[in-house]
């Protein structure tokens, strides 16, 4: 009796090479087969500096991950964005870097890289194994029928290979290990204190040095503590997007801040809305919630990176 299925209607089978240039075994590898035009390379988000030279001008679409979030990016020069993403705050949640580009320096453009990252992040959302963090919407191009189908195959191909290099924010074999990691931090859980009364268009004004800034997916959004609880400035911005695993009273929240009209939108951005008020939430903790539409915890609130004064409108 064959364990293999010879029914043709069945995808074919496939071979995948994973080579190790540094040995070990977690380490850099990198993921071809002998007929595709790709390669995967993967390797440990703390050996970045180290692998960033190899990376050099390479055209990719890359993903960064851990178990409970990813990020899908894209860049005509692999090495240097990968150097800035170490750098960057917002990106500290990455564990593994996945780097699809041309085997052997073979076609792989601009192009392909930002079809990739459209695509990808699609399937990414779509599967709701992890949580996806996205800056700004990735780019949809207008592109004619042959040459989307050609790109079609770079994807298919892509989710083979990225899955062969351990990358599971496409594919797996298990459940979404998210929730898992949500339910197991006690700073995501709403306490009782975080039930309470938010008020929108509050005046008061920070302390010299008391405002902090939010560290998540590069949004721009300001607030500092005050005695009722934690204020996020007016201008600051609000994720479009709610995630599906939040707490119910995060949607009831942004529910109220949309009837008060209290939420612009940005004129050509779409994953992001302005509030035109500052808002008094009950703590630091919800008030990152509701402006990220996550499960986020207050430690996402720090110190300014690059302090400058508030500017208050006369």
């Amino acid at each position: 009796m064959s364990f293999f299925n010879n029914n043709p209607s069945v995808q074919p089978a496939c071979t995948s090479n994973i080579h190790r240039p540094m040995g070990g075994i977690a380490g850099f590898r990198e993921v071809h087969d002998d007929v595709g035009r790709l390669t995967v390379s993967a390797f440990p988000f703390a050996m970045v500096k180290d692998i960033s030279f190899a990376l050099a001008t390479v055209p990719a679409c890359y993903i960064l991950a851990d178990h409970a979030m990813a990020y899908v990016g894209e860049t005509g020069n692999a090495g240097r964005r990968l150097s800035e993403h170490f750098g960057d705050h917002s990106k500290a949640f990455a564990r593994e870097v996945y780097v699809i580009s041309g085997y052997q320096r073979a076609w792989f453009d601009k192009t392909a890289a930002i079809y990739l990252q459209h695509r990808l992040t699609q399937i990414a959302e779509q599967a709701g194994l992890v949580d996806i963090m996205k800056g700004t919407n990735p780019q949809v191009l207008e592109l004619p029928s042959h040459k989307r189908a050609s790109l079609d195959q770079f994807v298919e191909h892509g989710e083979r290979l990225l899955f062969d290099a351990g990358c599971r924010v496409l594919r797996s074999n298990f459940a979404s290990q998210r929730r898992r990691v949500e339910t197991t931090d006690t700073d995501m859980a709403i306490g009782p204190e975080d039930t309470g009364p938010m008020k929108i268009d509050v005046t008061d004004l920070p302390r010299l040095g008391n405002e902090l800034e939010l560290d998540y997916c590069d949004l721009w959004a300001r607030g500092y503590t005050v005695r009722e609880g934690f204020v996020v400035a007016a201008g600051s911005e609000v994720r479009s997007v709610v995630n599906a695993s939040v707490n119910p009273i995060l949607r009831t929240r942004r529910a109220e801040l949309a009837a008060a009209d209290a939420l612009a939108d940005i004129p050509g951005i779409q994953d992001r809305l302005r509030l035109r008020v500052a808002v008094l939430f009950p703590s630091a903790a919800i008030a990152a919630k509701v402006v990220t539409g996550a499960h986020v915890s207050s430690g996402k609130w720090i110190n300014p990176r690059y302090p400058e004064p508030i500017l208050i409108a006369g």
